[in-house]
């Protein structure tokens, strides 16, 4: 085995060895991580490829290995393999729905935490479409309610998993509008993207256990801004996608920012959008706030926040949430 020294940890990603056991198209290396004398050490295990397939699943079925890393380089070829082997869980009629929509989560979830947390390039990012367009084929199938969805998110607040959650909300909530599933699909991704602009932004202030000071805020207030700019850059982002990220702070009547829009001056996917991040806002934990619970939320949204939010979608929101629709 070869023994990699003096690398940053940073260089390797942990990766999910259902994937593995399944095995797959693209070829990289695995590697174990190990310590020893206070360093840590990174030891090529297997590769992927078909050859090595029996000696991977042996050690992930013995349970004495608990977690496989790969280099960061390789993360495309993961999530390529990652996908192909999402493609065929999604259309098995044997798999329950709960458990298709927890994989996907759980794939969406590691390609912006990898985004956020490692700065990682931008074609790490544009997986995150092809995961999106999976997850929007399995919920619209299964036609996934918000019930659904709530028994999988997480209820932590973290940057990566808000943005998550904001886009299955958005998913669903297109689904259950009987938007045209072009719409659907793009109402998901951007909801999923909609705060990259954060990725910017210096993690001390976006992790800060407590509320920010005005000149902190002045620097998050600009993260619509250069999310517009990053989707804008990587040219693949239809216009309503983009805009989900540049106006997802506007409010419906105005004093909202980064330009004080108003009304129907605010495209829908961004008024959808603004709904689904304050939903999941509250309901979510941080550590200098407590969640609330879905109907306090909801009361929240209709009794105090009206001049931020559309009240006809809001409207809608309300009724999807409800039992039995």
């Amino acid at each position: 085995m070869k023994t990699l020294l003096g690398k940053k940890e940073e260089q390797f990603r942990p990766i999910n060895t259902d994937f593995l056991k399944a095995g797959g198209t693209e070829v990289f290396d695995i590697y174990q991580k190990t310590s020893a004398f206070g360093k840590t050490e990174f030891v090529k295990f297997a590769s992927s490829h078909p050859s090595h397939q029996e000696k991977v699943r042996k050690l992930i079925d013995s349970g004495e290995c608990t977690e496989f890393f790969i280099r960061q380089e390789d993360l495309i070829k993961y999530y390529h393999q990652a996908t192909e082997q999402l493609r065929i869980m999604i259309s098995d009629p044997a798999i329950p729905l709960l458990k298709k929509t927890q994989k996907l989560y759980d794939v969406s979830k590691d390609i912006m935490k990898n985004f956020f947390e490692y700065s990682d390039s931008e074609e790490v990012l544009k997986s995150s479409e092809e995961v999106m367009a999976l997850t929007d084929q399995c919920l619209s199938e299964g036609k996934a309610r918000f019930d659904t969805i709530s028994k999988v998110i997480n209820k932590d607040y973290l940057i990566y998993t808000h943005s998550l959650n904001v886009g299955l909300y958005c998913l669903v909530y297109g689904i259950n509008d009987k938007m045209s599933a072009t719409d659907i699909r793009s109402l998901g991704l951007g909801g999923m993207l909609h705060d990259i602009g954060k990725a910017q932004i210096d993690s001390a202030i976006l992790d800060k256990k407590g509320p920010l000071t005005k000149e902190e805020f002045d620097i998050v207030k600009i993260h619509p801004r250069l999310g517009q700019e990053i989707m804008e850059s990587m040219q693949c982002y239809a216009t309503n996608v983009v805009c989900m990220a540049s106006q997802h702070h506007e409010n419906y009547k105005g004093n909202g920012y980064p330009d004080g829009l108003v009304g129907k001056e605010i495209t829908l996917f961004a008024r959808i959008s603004k709904i689904m991040d304050v939903y999941d806002g509250l309901t979510t934990h941080r550590p200098y706030k407590k969640s609330v619970a879905p109907f306090e939320a909801l009361k929240i949204m209709k009794n105090q926040m009206m001049d931020e939010l559309d009240p006809k979608i809001l409207g809608k929101f309300v009724r999807y949430m409800g039992p039995g629709s």
